[in-house]
C-alpha cells in the first residue's frame, strides 16, 4: 500500500549591520530613497473575512437546531413513553428493537467499523462530498492482490469516520501554523504577510503542497494505465475551519418558501485530501476538492450524524429540509382508558396465594 509521506524543515537565519561614523566627520548626505508602497491591510483583511465566514456557517448551523442530537434523542423518549403508555404490550418489543439498532448505528458510525451499509450511507454524507464518497468506495480496487484487504480495510474506513475528523481536528490548529509559515516562505511573502498568515491558519486552517509526490506515485503502478495523478494536497484544519461534505440545509420561511440555505459542516481524513486524476476510466478527470474541519465543527458534525442515525430527517445529499427534531413535538399523555396490556391481570393472579394465605 502506497504511503507517501512529506518533510519540511525550515531555518530562518537573521543578521544586522551597524556602521558608526566618528563624531567630528560630516554625515554624508543621505539620498532621497524612494519606499514602495506595503500594504498592511490586505493579509489581516483574508484572514479576518475567512474567520468570520467560516463562524458564519457553523453558527448557522447551530441555529437550525441547537444540540440535534440530544434533541433527537430526547424525541425519541417521548415517543417512547407514548406508545408504551397507549399500547404496552404492543410496543414493548418494537421500541428494544429501535433502541437497539439505534446503539449499534451510533457505535459503530463513530470509527465506522462493522456498521451496516444504511448506517455507513448515513456517515460517509456526513464525512465527505459526493466525489469524495465516489473514489472512496473504489479505494479497495487500488489495493494490491498480496495485501489482506481484511486488514486494510478497517483502517482505510475509518479515514471517513466521524472519529477520523475528530482526530484531525484536534492536532489541525496546532500544524497550521507552521504550514502557513512553509508555504510563505515557499511563495517569497514577506515577513509581515507570514505572520499574519501563520496566524490565521491558526484559525482557519493551511494546505500543503505534495505535488512533490506525484512522480513516485505515478511510477508505482496502482493505476490502470493512462490513469495519472496530477495534483496532491492535504488540508489541516484551524480552529473555525468548517470542513465540508456537500450538503445545504435548506430553511423553510413562513409561507412555505424556502428562506435561506445554509452549507452543512463535516469531514474526514479522507475528506481532508486534495487529488486532481486525469484518464479516468469512463470519467476522464476527477477532482477532489480538500476541505479539513476544525474542533468545533466536528463536534458540531457529529452531533448532527448522531441526529440522522437516531431517526431525523439531517441526511442525505443535496437540499435538504430540516426542522428541529423538538419541533411540534407532544409530552406523552394518559389515555382515556389505562391499558395495561394484561399486566394487572397477570399481577393478581401471581398475587392471589396472599389473598387466600390472610383471607382478604
Amino acid at each position: 500500500m502506497l504511503r507517501p509521506y512529506a518533510t519540511a524543515g525550515v531555518a530562518l537565519v537573521g543578521a544586522g549591520l551597524v556602521a558608526v561614523t566618528p563624531l567630528d566627520t560630516p554625515l554624508p548626505a543621505l539620498p532621497e530613497v524612494q519606499s514602495p508602497a506595503v500594504s498592511l491591510t490586505g493579509a489581516v483583511q483574508d484572514v479576518i473575512n475567512a474567520a468570520s465566514a467560516n463562524l458564519t456557517t457553523m453558527l448557522n448551523n447551530w441555529y437550525l437546531a441547537p444540540g440535534v442530537g440530544m434533541q433527537q434523542f430526547s424525541a425519541n423518549q417521548m415517543d417512547y413513553a407514548d406508545r408504551l403508555l397507549n399500547d404496552p404490550a404492543g410496543s414493548t418489543n418494537e421500541i428494544n428493537e429501535q433502541i437497539q439498532l439505534h446503539l449499534n448505528a451510533v457505535l459503530s458510525g463513530y470509527a465506522l467499523q462493522d456498521a451496516t451499509a444504511e448506517t455507513r450511507a448515513t456517515i460517509l454524507n456526513h464525512t465527505m462530498d459526493s466525489t469524495h464518497q465516489l473514489m472512496f468506495g473504489q479505494v479497495a480496487g487500488y489495493i494490491p492482490p498480496d495485501v489482506d484487504k481484511d486488514m486494510i480495510m478497517p483502517i482505510i474506513d475509518y479515514l471517513g469516520s466521524p472519529a477520523s475528523a475528530l482526530l484531525m481536528a484536534s492536532i489541525g490548529p496546532m500544524i497550521s501554523p507552521w504550514i502557513a509559515l512553509l508555504n510563505g516562505i515557499t511563495d517569497g511573502d514577506n515577513p509581515f504577510d507570514i505572520l499574519t498568515n501563520m496566524s490565521g491558519a491558526f484559525l482557519n486552517g493551511a494546505t500543503l503542497n505534495l505535488d512533490a509526490l506525484l512522480p513516485m506515485i505515478n511510477s508505482s503502478g496502482y493505476f490502470p494505465a493512462g490513469m495519472n495523478m496530477d495534483h496532491l494536497d492535504f488540508a489541516f484544519a484551524g480552529l473555525l475551519s468548517p470542513g465540508a461534505n456537500g450538503m445545504i440545509y435548506q430553511v423553510l420561511g413562513p409561507g412555505g418558501e424556502v428562506a435561506a440555505e445554509v452549507p452543512a459542516v463535516g469531514g474526514s481524513i479522507f475528506q481532508s485530501v486534495g487529488i486532481e486524476f486525469s484518464g479516468v476510466p469512463v470519467m476522464g478527470t476527477l477532482d477532489l476538492n480538500s476541505a479539513a474541519i476544525g474542533p468545533i465543527a466536528a463536534w458540531q458534525a457529529w452531533g448532527q450524524t448522531v441526529g440522522a442515525l437516531l431517526g431525523s430527517g439531517w441526511d442525505g445529499k443535496g437540499n435538504v429540509v430540516v426542522t428541529p427534531p423538538l419541533a411540534g413535538t407532544d409530552l406523552p399523555q394518559l389515555p382515556d382508558a389505562l391499558d395495561d396490556g394484561g399486566l394487572g391481570a397477570a399481577a393478581t393472579d401471581a398475587f392471589g396465594w396472599l389473598d387466600n394465605l390472610f383471607g382478604l
